[in-house]
């Protein structure tokens, strides 16, 4: 198991000025908003690295392998939201810092 590892990210001028901008509407500050990012993207994050794992190399098995994690992946996204078949998960947007 590996340990908590911080991440420093420099933004150039224009993301930075983007981000204050979002946060003076929204009150999510740029770490706030990158950590809920990250958290929705790890199951895609996984889904690789399961696939790079388990393909042992061969290109073409890594992208199908990804395929189907992925699709696995959504499937038990849904089921946990309750969600219908054939419909699209409502999406939810990032909520102030505190909420």
């Amino acid at each position: 198991m590996s340990t908590p590892q911080e991440v420093t990210i420099k933004l150039d001028e224009p993301t930075s000025a983007l981000f204050a901008e979002y946060q003076a509407y929204t009150r999510v500050s740029p770490e706030h908003y990158l950590q809920q990012l990250l958290e929705k993207t790890l199951p895609t994050l996984a889904a690789m690295v399961d696939a790079l794992r388990e393909a042992g190399g061969d290109e073409q098995a890594v992208m199908e392998l990804f395929g189907k994690k992925m699709a696995e992946s959504l499937l038990r996204q849904q089921a946990a939201r309750g969600g219908v078949e054939g419909m699209s998960p409502p999406v939810t947007p990032l909520s102030p810092q505190g909420d």
